[in-house]
């Protein structure tokens, strides 16, 4: 099995289970990735979804082996085997529930591509991060735009035109990760932070994402006013008032476990 799900503490675990290969991306592991957080995203106890890498690293990318093969295959097998790539760079987006990537040891091409794309990144000391395909003469080219988005257009394109591999230290001044972690019980500090994160308000974490996607292409006039007009949403939430009467009575919230979805 290429990929397994395991839930506990309100966190969906999505790990690539590959070790021995260094965990590729061929075509059906990028599908039940992509299958997995949509499913786990609808389940009511799931608040968040970590993603992470069984073994010595998170992934090394492409399993080239594939891509030999469709190398043989025509211009319209190109453009079908590439909506999985296309929905793995932006489901993580769309999910109403807030994805977490976790990265140790080496995540290249398409695995930097998916760090780019979540919600929150975080990478262990030492994480050699990467756009490798250049290297073998392509492009990255579906995952160009999260990268773009996640350190800037003119850093994706020294990234992408170059191959140039960048730590963890780097990876973080450059924006591609939040947070960079210890080496060593990395992987139980990522869960501890994602069960965090699965805790808090529900209709928060929701409302929050569907602002973000809405407001981050719009510029700060627009943004502003859109997030004013959908203010009244977040003050009506029970989870709202929840979480105000906790913090008047000094007590710890209780809020409701609640479906996510794909918006």
């Amino acid at each position: 099995m290429t990929v397994t799900v395991q839930r506990a503490g309100g966190v969906a675990e999505i790990v690539l289970d590959r070790p021995e290969q260094r965990n590729p991306l061929d075509y059906h592991t990028a599908r039940a990735v992509v299958s997995a957080m949509r499913e786990q995203a609808t389940a009511p106890d799931v608040g968040a979804i970590l993603i992470w890498g069984r073994g010595k690293g998170f992934c090394a990318g492409a399993d080239l082996k594939e891509f030999s093969a469709q190398a043989k295959a025509d211009a319209l097998s190109y453009h079908d085997s590439g909506q999985v790539w296309a929905d793995m760079f932006t489901v993580p987006r769309q999910l109403d529930v807030p994805v977490v990537v976790a990265a140790h040891g080496f995540a290249l091409a398409g695995a930097c591509g998916l760090v780019a794309a979540a919600d929150i990144a975080l990478a262990a000391e030492g994480t050699q991060f990467g756009m490798s395909e250049i290297r073998i003469g392509l492009f990255p080219v579906i995952a160009f735009p999260a990268l773009a988005r996640a350190v800037g257009p003119r850093r994706a394109r020294e990234l992408a035109l170059t191959g140039r591999r960048i730590d963890a230290a780097e990876a973080l001044v450059m924006g591609l990760v939040h947070r960079v972690l210890p080496a060593e019980g990395f992987i139980d500090a990522a869960r501890e932070m994602a069960r965090d994160i699965a805790s808090l308000g529900r209709d928060a974490l929701r409302l929050g994402k569907e602002l973000m996607r809405q407001a981050e292409d719009l510029d700060l006039d627009a943004a502003v006013a859109h997030a004013k007009a959908a203010r009244g949403a977040f003050l009506a939430t029970p989870d709202f008032a929840e979480g105000l009467d906790a913090f008047l009575t000094k007590r710890a919230p209780r809020f409701r476990a609640g479906a996510g979805a794909e918006s």
